[in-house]
C-alpha cells in the first residue's frame, strides 16, 4: 500500500525536463513583451516630439503670417522688405506693421530670420522687433525714411521664436502668380508664401556630436543629412494676403 501510496505521488509532479520547458517559454513570453513595450514607448516618445515640434513650429508660423498680413505694403517699397533672396526665394522678411505694443502708437517694425547657433549645430529663427516709438523716429520728418537702421539686427531687439527652424523662405505673389522677390514692387505685392523646416529637440541633440556645419543643413546629398536630419524634419507652409492700405 505505502509503495503504491509513494508511485502515485511521483507520477503526480513536473519533471525537469517539463519545468525547463515552461521556464523557457515564460522567458520567450516575457521577452516578446518587453519588445512590445520598448517598441510602444518609442513610437509614443517619437510621437510626442512630433507633436511638440508641431506646435511650436505652427505657432512660429502664426506669429510670421500674423506680422506680415498687417504690413503696409503700399505706403512704401520699403515697408515690406524680403532681402538676402535666392532664386525666387528670400530667406529674411522684414515689415512695418501694426501690432500692439508699449509706444504711443500701433506702428512696429518686425523683421523674421534664421540665425546660426555653433553650440547646438542648428539654427533658430529670429524675430526683431522694434516698437511704435523707436520706429516713429527713424520714419518721422524724412524725404527717405531710414529702412537700413529701422531694419538693422541688434541683439538687443531679438528674441528667439522656435528653436531647431532652418530652410525659412518667403515668395511673393501677384494675383495667382509668384514672382521673385527682387523682379516686383511690393505694393503689387497679393501674398506672400511662407515655409520653413524643422525637428524635435531630442532629434537635434543627436547631431551635436557629428561633424555638422552650416552648409550640413543644405546638403541633402550627404550621408549626415539623409540620416539624421532627413528622417525628422517636418515641414511647414502657409499663404497670407496682404491688405492693400492706402
Amino acid at each position: 500500500m505505502m509503495c503504491r501510496r509513494q508511485q502515485h505521488r511521483h507520477r503526480g509532479a513536473f519533471s525537469l525536463v517539463e519545468v525547463l520547458i515552461s521556464i523557457a517559454i515564460t522567458t520567450v513570453i516575457v521577452v516578446l513583451l518587453f519588445q512590445v513595450f520598448v517598441a510602444a514607448a518609442t513610437q509614443w516618445q517619437a510621437s510626442d516630439q512630433r507633436i511638440d515640434t508641431f506646435r511650436d513650429a505652427r505657432a512660429a508660423l502664426h506669429f510670421i503670417a500674423r506680422d506680415l498680413s498687417r504690413a503696409h505694403v503700399n505706403a512704401s517699397a520699403g515697408m515690406l522688405r524680403l532681402s538676402d533672396t535666392f532664386g525666387d526665394f528670400a530667406k529674411e522678411a522684414y515689415a512695418v506693421t501694426a501690432s500692439a505694443n508699449s509706444g504711443k502708437s500701433d506702428l512696429c517694425a518686425v523683421g523674421y530670420y534664421c540665425a546660426w547657433d555653433g553650440a547646438t549645430k542648428t539654427f533658430t529663427l529670429k524675430r526683431l522687433f522694434r516698437d511704435s516709438d523707436a520706429a516713429f523716429g527713424l520714419l518721422k520728418g524724412a524725404t527717405m525714411p531710414n529702412f537700413n537702421a529701422l531694419f538693422a539686427k541688434d541683439a538687443a531687439l531679438e528674441e528667439a521664436v522656435a528653436a531647431y527652424v532652418w530652410d525659412l523662405q518667403f515668395r511673393p505673389g501677384v494675383e495667382d502668380t509668384a514672382v521673385n522677390p527682387s523682379s516686383a514692387q511690393p505694393p503689387d505685392w497679393r501674398w506672400v508664401e511662407i515655409r520653413f523646416k524643422s525637428m524635435s529637440p531630442a532629434s537635434a541633440r543627436r547631431l551635436r556630436d557629428l561633424p555638422v556645419d552650416v552648409s550640413t543643413w543644405f546638403d541633402a546629398a550627404s550621408d549626415v543629412y539623409r540620416t539624421h536630419i532627413l528622417p525628422f524634419e517636418q515641414q511647414f507652409v502657409t499663404r497670407v494676403s496682404l491688405h492693400q492700405r492706402q
